[in-house]
């Protein structure tokens, strides 16, 4: 992958950081611009950078409560039984 390819794709993942923290901290319109910008500029990629940065969330739920992801990610879900 050339040098101003890998700057694309850290700058999109840098996005979905952003948005999910703006998203946290209750900042709205933030969350809308973020996330506008970053559908106009590759839609799928904004997609999959959230889907990546949701499953190492879900990764790290796992392991600091002892569950696999998929039990940590059904818990997140109200479907722990």
């Amino acid at each position: 992958m050339q040098s101003n390819e890998r700057r694309k794709r850290a700058a999109e993942r840098s996005a979905a950081v952003e948005g999910v923290a703006a998203y946290l901290a209750d900042e709205d319109g933030d969350v809308h611009n973020i996330t506008e910008a970053a559908v106009r500029e590759d839609a799928m990629m904004a997609a999959l950078n959230l889907t990546a940065l949701a499953a190492v969330a879900v990764t790290a739920l796992a392991e600091a409560t002892g569950r696999t992801p998929f039990e940590a990610l059904r818990s997140i879900d109200g479907g722990e039984r």
